[in-house]
């Protein structure tokens, strides 16, 4: 499970504190527990750890793959369902990668704390979608709906019952220490997690598109079970109700008598792609599968032949545009290569009508020398040069990201760490670029 390999400046007390928590495996939450035995008994699905000697020990990350049986390499859960189901559909295997950086120099607590993260938030869900993965026939279109559903959760930060149980693990793993050479290392990391806990839940509430009125209840909930746990173990309760789960967003009535049309209109609204394929298995009780050529085979193609009559000829102002309208790059990209493949653009199917250009905000391009070395901190964009006046505080749309511009009479003699003020010879004033 635990793998050091290739990794020789590993601090040895980094590796001795993550090989003590993987060894105590029978601390962690059940779920955790469960998705451990389920993997162990299960010869196609895996979870590795691998820790790299790079980084301070404070970052991680989690992904989720499949592969071609027996593959060296495997393709990210969300890419593959994107862009080649087939691969989720057909016979396959899995496995969850786990990655801690602890360089030299690294924390044995914080980088334990990291491994905890990953493992109990990030990890549990993961190993979920795997295990239902390999117990869903081959073919089965269930396959695809149990990744659209995953992908379309809320960001696992702010997973109250996650939390929780990251929490309760790191209490368990302090109350089996008390008198051994480890007391002091558990405590810490009881102490790390309820303050990662606690910063990450509330800064990913704060965010989350779907809050609500209890999410400030929520933050308070979490702060009071780690009071509660950190004086009385890992089975303490909160002093106060915990608040019930986020309501689902109302689902808006479908227009049009058929899914090609819905999917149309979703486009034109700019409907994320997860969501509008959501919907369209719901009103119209379709497959997962048939309802993504759907959308990638024709309706993206659609929107796409529209491009060039706004002067989009390039892959990038064309990905762009489809971005703009929900479409994910993987999708993007893949109609954008059809269509060179194609040598031109078949008369589309349904029509879709485009929402370009951005609403009040002046689109900018990079030239293609530009985008292979600009930033905030080279220079300004030519064709931000070119344009007149660029209010201060206005916003704008470069290559598909958005911009606010600082304008200053004269240059700054403090700027920010981020970009720099250079001169706008078309009007004497120096501006600065801030990424949204």
């Amino acid at each position: 499970m635990l793998k050091f390999s290739g990794q020789p400046a590993v601090p040895k007390n980094v590796q001795i504190s993550l090989q003590s928590l993987v060894d105590n495996a029978h601390l962690l939450s059940p779920q955790l527990r469960d998705v451990l035995s389920f993997v162990r008994a299960h010869e196609s699905v895996h979870l590795f750890v691998e820790v790299l000697d790079s980084g301070t020990g404070a970052h991680g990350n989690t992904g989720t793959y499949v592969s071609l049986p027996k593959a060296p390499t495997g393709t990210l859960v969300q890419e593959a369902f994107l862009s080649g189901p087939a691969l989720l559909l057909g016979r396959h295997e899995a496995f969850v990668k786990v990655t801690v950086e602890a360089g030299p120099g690294s924390s044995p607590v914080e980088a334990s704390t990291t491994l905890l993260h990953e493992l109990e938030l990030h990890a549990v869900p993961a190993g979920l979608l795997l295990q239902r993965l390999a117990l869903t026939p081959e073919g089965d279109d269930a396959r695809l709906g149990l990744v659209l559903d995953r992908m379309r959760r809320a960001d696992e930060h702010t997973d109250l019952d996650r939390q929780e149980q990251y929490v309760r693990s790191a209490a368990r793993i302090r109350a089996a220490a008390p008198d051994s050479t480890t007391a002091g290392w558990a405590a810490e990391l009881l102490n790390r997690a309820g303050q990662d806990a606690t910063e990450q839940f509330a800064a990913y509430e704060a965010k989350n598109p779907d809050m609500d009125e209890a999410s400030p209840a929520r933050v308070q909930w979490l702060i009071a079970l780690i009071a509660g746990v950190g004086r009385a173990g890992p089975d303490a309760v909160a002093d106060r109700p915990k608040p019930g789960p986020r309501k689902a967003r109302a689902r808006a009535a479908a227009p049009g008598p058929d899914v090609a049309g819905l999917i149309a209109r979703r486009l034109t609204e700019r409907v994320g792609m997860l969501e509008v394929v959501d919907e369209a298995r719901a009103v119209f009780g379709l497959p997962v599968g048939k309802v993504l050529d759907l959308y990638c085979r024709q309706l993206v193609p659609a929107l796409l032949a529209q491009a060039p009559g706004h002067g989009l000829t390039d892959v990038v102002q064309q990905v762009v545009f489809l971005n703009h309208h929900g479409v994910p790059n993987l999708v993007a990209l893949d109609a954008v290569d059809a269509v060179d493949a194609a040598g031109s653009t078949s008369p589309p199917a349904v029509p879709v009508v485009s929402s370009w250009p951005p609403a009040d905000l002046p689109v900018f391009w990079l030239t293609k020398g530009e985008r292979d070395s600009w930033t905030q901190l080279t220079g300004l964009p030519e064709s931000v040069q070119r344009a007149g006046a660029v209010a201060h505080g206005s916003l704008l749309y470069l290559d598909g990201q958005v911009y606010k511009a600082a304008v200053s009479d004269t240059k700054p003699a403090r700027e920010p760490l981020t970009t720099r003020f250079f001169p706008h010879t078309a009007t004497g004033t120096f501006v600065a670029l801030l990424r949204q």
